[in-house]
């Protein structure tokens, strides 16, 4: 098993807590190996956490999981090249199944959705809070006010205090956790407006509560899994929605960085 490691870790990202995917991450990127401890405060988790996690991946604890890991490391460095060749693989096969899920009158509609508020929330956990922060500094640059909700306390807050007249993302692969469910049915019966990015088609999510649902992919087959990054299905989705944005609101993004210029100009003066 010690040469599948890699390939159990990213098989099974669909089935990761948000706080399993940070552990997953670290061992991933094929850093170094550390003690149950010091990789509990590197990552900011639990031990049991990571206990919890090896459990999921196959072993029975940590110390025959980071045995595996180490031996790992070692085919791992010997054949780079032929990580990079599957790797080359894997990104084309990813995007070539996104472009397939691409549906244009669906980002154009969340365009318009985006359009339309000037203040946005980005709800997502684990790695979907990068695709979150991704988010967030592009459209911050074209006017938007966004802020990027990341734990369950946070959003269930949050969607206490929304309405009808606000705009909520949520970025999840999965599209399947409870507890952020219940949060976005209550958020609907509110009548807020509900954009869900997510790789599954068949979940409630898709087809109750999203206003418009974005679909993007995820790797299929375990045996073939590539070492990509989770969040690089929702930040390729990030992408076609931005392009879309700045193709119809090209005119009003002028207007917006010609204002805040002169406002800026202004206070430097009054300086």
């Amino acid at each position: 098993m010690n040469h599948d490691i890699f390939l159990t870790i990213e098989s099974s990202k669909l089935r990761f807590t948000a706080v399993e995917e940070q552990i997953a991450a670290y061992f991933l990127e094929a850093k170094k190996p550390l003690k149950q401890s010091e990789l509990a405060e590197e990552v900011n988790v639990s031990t049991a956490s990571i206990t919890r996690f090896c459990k999921k991946v196959g072993f029975d604890n940590y110390k025959a999981f980071i045995y595996c890991y180490r031996e790992a490391l070692l085919d791992y460095s010997n054949d780079i090249h032929d990580v990079t060749s599957n790797l080359q693989f894997q990104y084309k096969e990813l995007i070539n199944s996104i472009d397939e899920k691409a549906d244009i009158e669906k980002i154009k509609e969340a365009s318009r959705y985006i359009h339309s508020q000037k203040i946005i929330h980005v709800y997502g956990l684990g790695l979907s809070a990068i695709a979150g922060e991704d988010f967030k500094f592009r459209f911050t640059r074209v006017g938007k006010f966004v802020e990027v909700v990341r734990d369950y306390e946070s959003i269930e807050m949050i969607s206490s205090l929304l309405n009808q007249d606000n705009l909520v993302i949520y970025f999840s692969l999965r599209g399947e956790n409870h507890r952020v469910m219940q949060s976005l049915k209550k958020l609907k019966t509110k009548g807020a407006d509900l954009i869900v990015v997510t790789a599954n088609e068949s979940g409630d999510i898709v087809n109750d509560i999203a206003d418009v649902s974005l679909l993007t992919s995820h790797i299929h087959n375990p045996n073939e899994a590539g070492q990509i990054s989770a969040q690089i299905p929702l930040l390729i989705i990030i992408d076609f929605i931005y392009s879309q944005y700045i193709r119809m609101y090209r005119e009003d993004i002028k207007k917006w960085v010609g204002t805040e210029s002169a406002y800026l100009q202004g206070n430097k003066y009054d300086k």
